[in-house]
């Protein structure tokens, strides 16, 4: 891994759900993770991120919004995202106009379109499944969702800086594949789907990935798929997994 360092500008991020895995309390979860650029470890440089706390009924309601649109790919009405995750509507509403501000991706009638990285939305990262495809909002969504479903499938993406197609192949949860992935840092719980996650790209080399983070004068960490996997899965793992215990 390398890390890459630059000036001291801050870029809006996104929270992301963490298992310490290993079997101990859940924080948040949302999309994405930022670290700062002082950081030599991917393990210690999302932290920061790991810190931030989640009510149980927010953790809820994003798991459930995760579910269905990863299972039947359409936009997720009120009443549904409200019944799957034990909630009354009006919770839900209040739920998505505030603690989910900017972590949230809605139609012009209100109904779910992405949450916790997940998108119906066409994007610049694609992920196939077996005979489906679903978005992410940013690189490192597409690696912790498919690493924490352990499942067997493709992201698809283009190198911002060469414009090099990107192809990358998981196998039950799994990949050695040596393309780049930059991890922005500056975490501020912004609108992480406009003003960060645009910046989490894949690259199809390390050196690619310095010399665009280098021109747009950006810091975090730059870091290959493979390393980074097992940590994305844990991230992600509490809205993934169905059994998991209530992330809080």
């Amino acid at each position: 891994m390398t890390t890459t360092r630059h000036t001291n500008e801050t870029v809006d991020c996104c929270t992301v759900p963490q298992s310490t895995h290993r079997d101990a309390d859940y924080t948040d979860a949302g999309s994405c993770c930022s670290v700062p650029a002082t950081q030599t470890e991917a393990s210690e440089a999302l932290d920061e991120v790991r810190s931030h706390q989640t009510p149980p009924e927010v953790a809820a309601l994003r798991s459930a919004g995760f579910r269905l649109l990863l299972e039947h790919g359409e936009p997720v009405t009120t009443q549904l995202l409200a019944r799957e995750a034990g909630l009354s509507e009006t919770e839900v509403t209040d739920i998505l106009a505030t603690h989910l501000q900017g972590r949230v991706e809605l139609d012009d009638k209100g109904r779910l379109l992405g949450v916790a990285g997940l998108t119906v939305s066409q994007t610049a990262h694609q992920l196939t499944v077996g005979s489906e495809t679903r978005w992410t909002w940013c690189a490192l969504d597409a690696v912790g969702i498919l690493a924490a479903l352990e499942a067997t499938g493709t992201i698809q993406s283009t190198d911002p800086g060469t414009g090099r197609e990107i192809n990358i192949t998981f196998t039950d949860g799994q990949s050695d594949n040596d393309a780049a992935l930059f991890i922005l840092g500056g975490y501020d719980g912004g609108n992480v789907r406009e003003d960060w996650c645009p910046l989490v790209n894949f690259f199809s080399t390390t050196q690619d990935a310095q010399t665009w983070v280098t021109e747009n004068k950006l810091e975090g960490d730059v870091v290959s798929v493979s390393d980074i996997s097992d940590d994305a899965a844990a991230m992600w793992r509490p809205v993934t997994d169905h059994s998991s215990p209530q992330v809080c």
